[in-house]
Order: structure tokens, then sequence, then C-alpha cells
């Protein structure tokens, strides 16, 4: 998630069950945030293992019923579902045109395929701001107060893909199709280095002589742009502030946007050369998340009027809805002079090469991208990303894998809700009942 977040610790591999505050200690956003993600971890496994992969409550209650097949829609009935654990609710009966979690062009790229398709569940958590959702600021705090908290929020979508004809049983092609969409297996592996001193710094405010790191404290986001292998051009942008640096849009006229704010200090200010990504509802919500599909091209500041509060692009962004809240994201990243999309190819070496592949972010950080296996490379999924802390007494990156290890997240989980076929819907949905217990 793209937070302002000094960094994020949780690590289910660990085992832990609690964070305990310390009596007149320092509170850091850190351990309150890792408190909540524990509670989730073990709610949600201990809901997805007594309930299974994904399931509904018996009777009424279950919801996301596929019913009334039309040429181009049908409806999803109201109720809750859970997926790996995670909890979903349709709080009213809709149609797949005018589901609330998604933004479909349903007469073009998000038409319903010919013939019979599978109907299935998409579910993931994204990050949410006062800019996509202005309730969540304070009044009492006034307009240009910051922002004091941001919210997750589960998505669901349901989704459509053709089914194959052939000699493969319906059921075994559905049962494959959810597992390989789910697979973590092949999406990527990242190591991170700088050089560490020999011995860190007492004073907050100094770096080490020697250290390979002399920024500030920062918390660092490598998130993949353009899906796909490397070879087939995949590639990747990186931030210093895990991507929350963004800029409220008024208003745009071609290149020139307007802008509620330029920063609020000198290290979120805009300024020229630095590279933006133009985001929206529809853009986060984007059926492409998640696929080996390109994002748009990132565009870059060419003038700034500090009056106006006004950002000229080098080339005109998507179009600008105000009711989709949108907004820049601030990249820091510096992409070779005929990069197709403003991002960084994605170069993979092998981890045998000692110092083959590295590529540098800035201020000794450096980052590799390993090779696959012969015959299984790695494809890359546009949206996922890696994050990590650098500090600056350590003079170092704070990474516990130097084998590398995969993208951090998004997470997405999957299940099937029905297949339909001409007017025919077959049911794929599963319920569970609570046994009932009685006093001995």
């Amino acid at each position: 998630m793209h937070g302002d977040f000094s960094n994020i610790t949780f690590s289910p591999e660990r085992g832990y069950s609690a964070v305990f505050a310390l009596q007149g200690r320092v509170g850091l956003d850190a351990n309150r945030n890792e408190q909540t993600a524990l509670l989730l971890h073990q709610l949600r496994g201990a809901l997805a293992d007594l309930m299974g992969p994904h399931a509904g409550p018996a009777g009424p209650a279950l919801g996301f019923a596929v019913a009334d097949p039309a040429v181009a829609d049908f409806t999803i009935g109201a109720g809750r579902y859970y997926v790996n654990g995670i909890g979903v609710e349709n709080p009213a009966e809709t149609t797949y045109a005018k589901q609330p979690h998604a933004v479909l062009d349903v007469g073009g790229a998000d038409r319903l395929p010919k013939g019979s398709y599978l109907v299935y569940l998409k579910v993931w958590e994204r990050h949410v701001t006062e800019v996509e959702d202005p309730t969540l600021h304070e009044p009492a705090l006034g307009p240009h107060h910051p922002d004091t908290s941001s919210r997750a929020q589960v998505v669901w979508q349901a989704r459509a893909v053709p089914v194959p004809t052939g000699d493969v049983p319906v059921e075994t092609w559905v049962a494959d199709w959810i597992a390989a969409a789910a697979s973590t297996e092949h999406r990527g592996v990242l190591q991170v280095r700088a050089t560490r001193p020999h011995e860190a710094d007492d004073d907050p405010c100094t770096a080490p002589s020697d250290a390979g790191y002399t920024g500030e404290n920062q918390l660092y986001r490598v998130e993949i742009r353009s899906g796909g292998t490397a070879r087939e051009g995949a590639s990747f942008a990186w931030s210093r502030d895990n991507g929350s640096v963004i800029y409220p849009v008024l208003a745009s006229d071609g290149p020139v946007v307007q802008v509620s704010t330029l920063g609020r200090d000198r290290h979120t200010t805009l300024e020229v050369g630095q590279w933006v990504e133009a985001v929206d509802d529809a853009v986060s919500l984007r059926r492409e998340l998640g696929r080996p599909r390109p994002a748009a091209p990132l565009r870059q500041v060419v003038d700034v009027d500090v009056d106006l509060s006004t950002v000229t692009l080098d080339a005109p962004p998507p179009a600008i809805d105000r009711r989709r809240h949108p907004y820049l994201r601030r990249w820091d990243h510096t992409p070779p002079g005929k990069s197709p999309d403003g991002a960084v190819p994605v170069t993979e070496a092998q981890a045998a090469r000692k110092d083959a592949g590295w590529i540098p972010l800035e201020r000794g950080v450096e980052v590799r991208f390993l090779t696959g296996e012969r015959g299984n490379p790695h494809r890359y999924r546009t949206g996922d990303y890696w994050v990590f802390p650098a500090r600056r007494t350590l003079g170092d990156v704070i990474w516990h894998h130097p084998q590398g290890r995969g993208p951090h997240g998004v997470a997405y989980h999957y299940a099937p809700l029905a297949v339909v076929e001409g007017d025919a819907v077959t049911g794929w949905r599963t319920s569970f009942a609570l046994p009932l217990t009685h006093g001995l």
C-alpha cells in the first residue's frame, strides 16, 4: 500500500501474536500497524481453515449468486462470501455492469465473452487516503491540515473468462484456472543491497563517513509498471517514500494540470524533471492490475507554476474526471532516454554472478532481479511491489532476504461463482453452516 509509513514490519513467518507498547517509549506507526496486521492474519487464517478457500453462510445470507444472464450482463445477488478468509459483502443486488468496485467498459474491453464463460470473484485490498475518500478528513483540523490516517479497503470484482472447448472437463479446467490465477510462483525475485559501514554513528543526524547509504530515513518502494517477462519489456519505477507523495488534481487542460498543492515541504514538493503517474479510481481498480499488462505511461514534469499551482507535463495525461478523485503520484526514478513508458527496464542476472546485474537507485542503494528457472521465466505482474527501509544511522538498507524474495504484494484472491452457457447458469459457490451447540 502506498501509505506514508516509516516501515512495514509485519512478517507472518516470525510467529508473533501481539505487539506490546512499553512505558515512556516513542510511539511508532509501524508498531500499531503491525498489531492490526497480526490480528487480521490470525482471523483470516482461522476463517480459511474453517471454511476452506471460498464459502459463504448457508441460507439467505449466502451472497454473489449469478443469475439472469443476458447478452451483455448478469445479476449478482446480495449477501456475504469469504475468499481465503477475507469477508466480502454485496449490500444489494446489482449487475455486472453496475457492480460498485469496478469501472467497466461493458461495450468494449470489458464485454462479456461469447459462448460459455466462468464468472469468478477477484478480491484484494487497496489503500485509500483522504483524496479518494474526502470523508476521512476531520473538518475541525482545517482544510490544509495534513491527513492523520488512511484505510485499507477490501475490493471485490465479479469477472468473466471464456471456458475453452475441448476434452478437459469443466470442473478440472475451472479448478486449474483458479489455482493458476492465484499462484505466487515465478512473479519475480528481488535482491537489495547497500554497503554497510563497519560501525554506525550514534548521532541520528550524522551518517558514518564510510556509509554505503547516506540518505535520510526512507521507506523505498520498487513497483512493476509494465508486466510480462524481462524479455517482453517488463519495467519498474521506484520511490523513496513508498509512493505516498501525491498531488490532488483540480482540473486539466491538455498537458497543463492544476493541483490543490505542490507539496507540504521541500521533501514532497514537485519539481521540473520528475516523473508522475496520473491516478484515479478507475486506475486503482483497473482490470489489468495483477496481470502482465502495462500501466499507462508515466509523464515528466516540464514546468511548475507555484503561483497558479499548475504542472505542465510532457504529454497530456488521461482524461480527468473529478468524480473519480484524480491525483498525480510522484516517482523518484530516472528512466533511460528511450524508455517507452517512462519507467526502468527490468534486467535479470544470475545469483551466482555476485556483482552482475545490480541496478543503482540512489545514495548507494541497489536492486537486482534474479533470473527464473529455465522454461519458467519470471512473469512480472503490473502493480506488484517490494518495500524496504533505509536508515541513516546504519548507513544501510534493512533487508532480511540475502537470497532474494518475491513481491510483498499485491495479494489477489479468486473464487469461482458460476459457469454461464447461454441462458443456463451452473453455480459454483459453496456454503457452510455453523453447528448448533447445547449446554451440558
